[in-house]
């Protein structure tokens, strides 16, 4: 109890002492971690829209205009049993017909008995890089008289989306590693600032492990301090921008949730804020009493 009383008392006489290169050191801390935290709105955002492109895709079997009601009932329950599948939508032709003149914008007025389109069924799969696997399943089922997926359009979607992935996990990679020597070099601005006191307590006896905890405290400060200052900041900028961009892009842009986007914002950046904090402090102390030996 005595060790964390003095721990907090030096913590609080070296911000206090070094108000200047506190605060410097605390700024430095919120900006990097606002880049880090923009980079992970950005990543979080095209990881939603990616997935959302994915989840649009599905398949189309399509029967035989005259297949009995029996037999498609039957053909739902063979296709639900594929493990797979999400969901199965039956899709009647009088029902295409109308969906064919609202997208072509055409009244084309005609009997049962004159309507060409051949009933379907709109299969949805859990996961898009199944979809191959399912319709080759569904193709082969009595009743199906032809099927369609977009394969091209597939492979394209998903190539995109590891590739959107893999960027966004290096830039965030790329710019906490930055964050990370950020608070490094600031901390040693600190340490050597009081290169003479330390020098002191080493001469006194004091450990190691007692000159570091202070210095450790200090960046968990700036790093928890830096976290909380920059998610606010952008949490209010996303609550801003995002109702606007969704009031004039309803359908175009799905975003993440403002609530879980801040959630995951103050969670993340607090997380990244103290390990790096640590880290920084503990590699910037270590060099400097290696040095110093």
């Amino acid at each position: 109890m005595r060790s964390a009383i003095y721990f907090a008392t030096q913590l609080w006489i070296n911000i206090s002492r070094n108000f200047l290169m506190s605060a410097a050191a605390m700024s430095t801390s919120v900006i990097s971690l606002l880049t880090l935290g923009i980079f992970l709105i950005m990543v979080y955002n095209i990881n939603k829209l990616s997935n959302e492109m994915v989840s649009q895709i599905e398949i189309r079997a399509f029967m035989k205009k005259d297949i009995p009601n029996l037999n498609v009932a039957n053909l739902i329950e063979n296709i639900r049993r594929i493990p797979q599948v999400r969901n199965i939508e039956y899709v009647p032709p009088d029902r295409a017909l109308k969906k064919l003149e609202k997208d072509l914008k055409l009244d084309l007025t005609m009997s049962a008995a004159d309507n060409p389109l051949p009933p379907a069924l709109i299969i949805r799969v859990h996961d898009a890089r199944h979809i191959r696997q399912v319709a080759d399943q569904v193709a082969r089922m009595q009743g199906v008289e032809d099927l369609k997926y977009g394969e091209t359009v597939l492979q394209r979607v998903l190539a995109v989306s590891i590739a959107i992935k893999f960027i966004g996990f290096i830039l965030t990679i790329l710019m906490g590693i930055g964050t990370l020597f950020t608070i490094i070099n600031t901390i040693r601005l600190t340490v050597i600032a009081r290169h003479r006191e330390i020098r002191t307590m080493q001469l006194v006896g004091a450990t190691s492990w007692f000159i570091r905890w202070p210095f450790l405290l200090e960046g968990i400060f700036f790093g928890m301090g830096g976290a909380i200052l920059s998610a606010a900041i952008l949490s209010g900028g996303y609550y801003f921008f995002s109702s606007r961009l969704l009031a004039a892009l309803p359908f175009l842009l799905p975003i993440v949730d403002e609530a879980v986007m801040v959630k995951a914002l103050f969670v993340l950046l607090c997380l990244c804020g103290v390990l790096m904090g640590i880290a920084g402090s503990y590699i910037s102390v270590t060099r400097f009493l290696g040095e110093e030996a």
